[in-house]
């Protein structure tokens, strides 16, 4: 049979274009790749430089309104258990996408979920050789910060998968944060007794906190809002026990304002400062989370305290709700835990998962929608 100019076979595969600059993209350290979170875990190749940063129809209707109410979460809507190890963080990006969730793991691996349209991972960043401790989003949304066990700080672009900067350190990181005043500035914990302030623009470090004598590891990092201040904790215990637990530093002179605050010999691998600014919490291995103030003298708020949940024995990270009225935190138990802020009682528990409940974020712009993560690598979203 004779065969026009025109002619296609009926078994050939139609491949969508690509441009020359995006076939440039290495495909290498962290390709682009799509895991497709179902029962059956399916996975397979995405286009490349799919977008991911569009603007959900729900989140856009929400964000025009007034900020809802915290309502509690009812029911599991999504389950992934793409990763193989610990959730070591997580975190829902800026309002404007934050259908997007991000998490970092044990396995090395930081993923990136949409759990409004697609509810599957979205990307798979692996350029990294060790276990990954933390990740967060850019001010902007569209770049991802990673570091752990392989002692460099990655700054990754989300949308096409590309590592353009590398920050590397002497010891592994432990936590990361970013500073509110200057979005080109974030710190890094270590598990060398210091935390150091890089200038992206620059890839240099600027500013180094550390102080006399023996720190040890960075447990976590919180800006206080509205200042350039932070909170810091380590675990460093000695019979002093008020001295180096949590600390107060000034971010621009390097001041430690205050290293006597926590006067019990635990330590306190999480801290959240509440949305108006006037207090933090700090969440305690003595199994309950203490409430201090963020005016100097920093006192500890000895007639209420959040208690019922566990967190010795693992790292559990904890979250207050955008509008102020909730405080949630995971447990070694696998229990998610609610409590109403102003009276500090338990108001919901969850039972979650059969190992530890690592972590738990609420939703920036849904009042009833929260994310949590696992000791055995689930992550769950709850609406």
């Amino acid at each position: 049979m004779k065969r026009g100019p025109g002619f296609i076979p009926s078994d050939a595969v139609l491949k969508p274009y690509v441009s020359k600059r995006k076939r440039k993209l290495p495909k290498s350290g962290g390709g682009f790749h799509t895991d497709n979170e179902g029962e059956t875990g399916r996975t397979g190749e995405t286009i490349v430089g799919s977008k991911i940063f569009t603007l959900n129809p729900t989140v856009a209707s929400c964000i025009r309104r007034k900020a809802a109410a915290c309502k509690l979460p009812r029911q599991r809507s999504q389950s992934y258990h793409l990763h193989t190890k610990a959730v070591t963080s997580l975190g829902w990006n800026n309002p404007q996408y934050s259908h997007l969730l991000l998490t970092s793991s044990l396995d090395s691996t930081v993923r990136v979920w949409d759990c409004f349209s697609g509810k599957r991972c979205v990307r798979t960043i692996d350029c990294h050789q060790k276990g990954v401790k933390a990740a967060v989003w850019t001010s902007d949304g569209e770049s991802i910060l990673g570091g752990g066990f392989g002692k460099t700080v990655k700054l990754t672009d989300a949308q096409y998968n590309k590592t353009f900067q590398e920050f590397d350190h002497s010891s592994f990181i432990t936590c990361l944060g970013l500073c509110p005043s200057d979005p080109q500035l974030f710190l890094a914990g270590t598990d060398g007794s210091a935390v150091y302030c890089w200038d992206m623009r620059i890839g240099e470090i600027v500013h180094e906190y550390t102080r006399k004598g023996q720190l040890g590891q960075i447990l976590a990092l919180e800006f206080i809002p509205g200042r350039d201040e932070f909170l810091m904790s380590c675990d460093f215990v000695c019979r002093n026990s008020d001295d180096r637990n949590i600390m107060v530093v000034d971010m621009r002179t390097t001041a430690i304002l205050s290293s006597q605050i926590y006067h019990e010999k635990y330590t306190c691998p999480a801290l959240r400062a509440h949305p108006d600014g006037s207090i933090f919490v700090a969440q305690s291995n003595a199994n309950y989370a203490a409430i201090f103030s963020t005016q100097a003298p920093y006192r500890l708020n000895r007639r209420k305290r959040f208690e019922g949940h566990q967190v010795e024995g693992f790292q559990i990270g904890c979250d207050i709700s955008p509008d102020g009225s909730v405080f949630a935190s995971g447990s070694s138990n696998g229990t998610l835990y609610f409590y109403n802020f102003h009276s500090s009682d338990v108001i919901k528990t969850i039972p979650a998962y059969e190992s530890a409940s690592t972590n738990i974020r609420f939703h920036p712009v849904l009042g009833n929608m929260a994310a949590s993560c696992s000791w055995d690598g689930q992550v769950t979203v709850w609406t």
